[in-house]
């Protein structure tokens, strides 16, 4: 049996859109915790501008949104919380999709902030997985951790059950853990995320916006084994790390 690891995960920062004292908390408590391997689950970008609806209709309102603020913001906490491995999630995977668009101008945006990011990780040695259902994950001992692809309320089960694996996952801002129908009812987890949910307005008529939670994990594995926690802040806001 190998020896135990530590890692630490956090998803769904959003860009603009993230929670500062959520970040810092993040980046205080990799301080402390000192992991081996340190993951972001992905949707380090909101890019709400890139949206079907808003480049469709003239009248949206994502589409005033600012795609260098998003950007730059996300870039910045990449670097500060340097991660080994960057998870892109949907909301990121929205400049790949539209690298190709026949709008110039949105090409010309989309292979300029791919060419930043790479830089980036490329300066703190970050790997990058696609937004695949079957690419996309990263292998912690006996369980996977990645973005995550499905979104109900039975998504972090249906996760499990699709990798039969201990399944770390973000996509859905809310803090959860299930077993897989599976022979040794796996485990799942979902993390949480790291954004101001009162700034994501195009969310707030969804009535799954009440089961939302920040969230940091944590935890160990080896070869055998993984033990995973989540650390959530506390009612006012702040964080009490457990170390």
């Amino acid at each position: 049996m190998t020896k135990w690891k530590k890692f630490l995960a956090v998803s769904c920062s959003h860009g603009h859109l993230a929670d500062p004292r959520a970040c810092k908390a993040a980046i205080d408590f990799k301080a402390r915790w000192k992991p081996d391997i340190t993951l972001h689950l992905g949707d380090l970008f909101d890019m709400a501008a890139l949206r079907g609806g808003a480049l469709k209709s003239p009248d949206s309102a994502d589409r005033a949104t600012s795609i260098s603020d998003d950007f730059s913001v996300g870039i910045k906490f990449l670097l500060e919380y340097a991660p080994n491995v960057l998870c892109l999630g949907n909301h990121d995977w929205r400049l790949w999709e539209l690298a190709k668009s026949p709008n110039a101008v949105v090409s010309y945006c989309c292979n300029q902030a791919i060419g930043q990011l790479n830089d980036a990780c490329r300066e703190i040695k970050c790997v990058t997985k696609p937004y695949d259902i079957e690419k996309g994950w990263v292998e912690l001992g006996p369980g996977l951790a990645g973005h995550g692809f499905m979104f109900n309320e039975q998504a972090v089960r249906d996760h499990v059950e699709l990798t039969k694996k201990p399944t770390i996952i973000g996509h859905l801002h809310r803090v959860d853990r299930a077993a897989g129908r599976s022979f040794g009812a796996p485990l799942g987890w979902s993390i949480g995320a790291l954004a101001n949910f009162n700034e994501m307005h195009y969310a707030r008529r969804n009535r799954s916006v009440a089961r939302w939670s920040q969230g940091i994990a944590w935890g160990e594995f080896n070869d055998k084994n993984i033990h995973v926690y989540v650390l959530t802040p506390n009612q006012d806001g702040t964080w009490r790390f457990p170390l």
